[in-house]
């Protein structure tokens, strides 16, 4: 007798099986009005991010780590000292100090925790898996009449990011970046 003998029952309910569809009809386009500033950072190989005082992007890698400031992409600092990563990290991951001005700074990503996905004003980021184990993200608007999940969402598309992804806005909200394997993808709205 077979103890592991595979079921052929549906275990999600309508509702789940809903939402699934729902998803995977999105097709992956820029975030909308007012998120209409882009920056792609290519660094594979980060582990984590967090925003600085000012809300640059620190990115986080086992080589390293650098600065970029979120709407011109320009790279602030870089250091490329690969004992820098480690020795600055909380023992819990879920902070980093940055060397060279102090600061310490919550992080997420792959070895850390997780950003922040909603911001005062309404705005949700979220990762999903439409198509699993293939991760995408959604960004939507919480504060509209009559809001259902996923109806207005718009799939972010991810451009060279793949593998395993993680999102969160900056404290402000003006910024919200999503980290994966070939680096960074920012994006920002004025204020």
């Amino acid at each position: 007798m077979n103890r592991f003998k595979h079921s052929k029952k549906e275990i999600r309910t309508k509702f789940e099986i809903d939402l699934l569809h729902q998803a995977q009809a999105k097709e992956p386009a820029k975030p909308p009005h007012p998120w209409i500033h882009e920056v792609i950072i290519p660094a594979g190989g980060c582990i984590a991010c967090g925003w600085d005082a000012e809300e640059n992007l620190v990115l986080i890698s086992s080589s390293g780590y650098s600065i970029t400031q979120p709407l011109t992409g320009n790279r602030i600092y870089r250091d490329q000292n690969p004992n820098i990563s480690d020795s600055h990290m909380s023992a819990d991951s879920l902070s980093f100090r940055i060397p060279h001005s102090g600061q310490d700074i919550p992080i997420f990503g792959f070895e850390s925790g997780d950003g922040n996905h909603i911001t005062n004003d309404g705005w949700m980021l979220e990762v999903i898996y439409p198509w699993w184990p293939r991760a995408s993200v959604v960004l939507d608007q919480l504060f509209v009449p009559g809001y259902e999940y996923l109806q207005q969402a718009v799939m972010i598309n991810l451009n060279r990011l793949d593998g395993r992804i993680k999102c969160g806005f900056s404290p402000s909200g003006r910024h919200f970046v999503i980290l994966g394997s070939g680096g960074a993808l920012i994006y920002s709205r004025e204020f």
